[in-house]
Parts: C-alpha cells; structure tokens; sequence
C-alpha cells in the first residue's frame, strides 16, 4: 500500500471518496478530520499545518491517504502528539476505510503502518476508539495487539465507545 499526505490534486478522488460513504448512508467519514463538511482548500492548509507545526490543543498530526495501486481505499489518521486527556476520549489513530473496500484487510494493514509511525514518532503505547457495536474495528484493533481496556459514552453521548491500548 502506498500512504500520502492529501495534495491540491486529490479533490476529485476525496469528493468522490466521500460521495461513496453518503451513497452507503454513512453520516461521517471516519478518519476525515471534517472533510465532507469543510472547502477542499481550507482543510488541505488544515492537514498540512497539522503535519508541520501542529495545532495548539492537539498537537501535530498526519491524515494519509492510503492506496492500493491507483485506488484510494482509505483514511488513516496520526495523532501522535495528542495530550492524554484526548487520547483517552478520541484515541491516537483513526482509520476509515471506502465501503466498495471493506473486508479485504485493507483496515489491519492501515493500522499497522499507523502503529509503526507512532513508535518512530516516540510512542511507547497508543489508545484507540471504536463503538463497542463496530466488530469490524474491534476485530482490527485486538489483530494489531490491542487490549480492551475500559468502555465510556462516547463524547457525542449517543453510543459506546470501546477503548483499547496497544503497547509499541
């Protein structure tokens, strides 16, 4: 797989991205930091300021693009400078993956790569979210070595969130 930061050029394959998650009645994107309700260019300047200087309450971050061959097939995002209030309410990595490529161990792979870029970022361990009602996710998480470690409402208050941590 081949994993990028987003550029100018991606706009039609992102819009295109997030047209397929609405046509599957999907609400969000996961993983997207906002992109289906944000300007392409705004959230563009978002993300690399995000990789380069960081943001003031969340620190630095990476949101790749993730491709198997020409196909984008997913979202990963990089939290790796989040404080620890955050991290145990949204976790350190997120991933989203297209709907037209679920089940093909597509996410698994994404958060490997997510884990062995927060061990070089200086990581020792991470904590990750999923609804308790997202077996997929939890399936992914406890592949990649995840312990199921405690569960809360999420912060929107409408679900369960499941929490697991993964030492590096």
């Amino acid at each position: 797989m081949i994993y990028r930061l987003p550029e100018i050029a991606d706009k039609s394959i992102l819009k295109e991205y997030v047209r397929e998650h609405r046509a599957n009645n999907e609400a969000g994107v996961s993983a997207s930091l906002g992109l289906p309700a944000s300007e392409y260019e705004e959230w563009l300047e978002k993300i690399q300021k995000n990789a380069s200087s960081g943001d003031e309450q969340w620190g630095k971050s990476l949101l790749y693009l993730c491709f198997d061959e020409d196909t984008l097939v997913g979202l990963l995002s990089v939290r790796y400078e989040l404080p620890d209030k955050i991290a145990g309410e949204i976790g350190h990595i997120g991933y989203g993956v297209r709907p037209s490529q679920r089940n093909k161990g597509y996410a698994t792979a994404m958060l490997s790569y997510a884990l062995s870029v927060c061990k070089e970022k200086g990581l020792d361990s991470v904590i990750l979210g999923c609804y308790k009602d997202n077996i997929a996710s939890a399936s992914t998480i406890k592949k990649n070595g995840g312990v199921l470690e405690y569960e809360a409402n999420s912060y929107n208050e409408e679900r369960i969130s499941q929490y697991y941590s993964i030492k590096l």
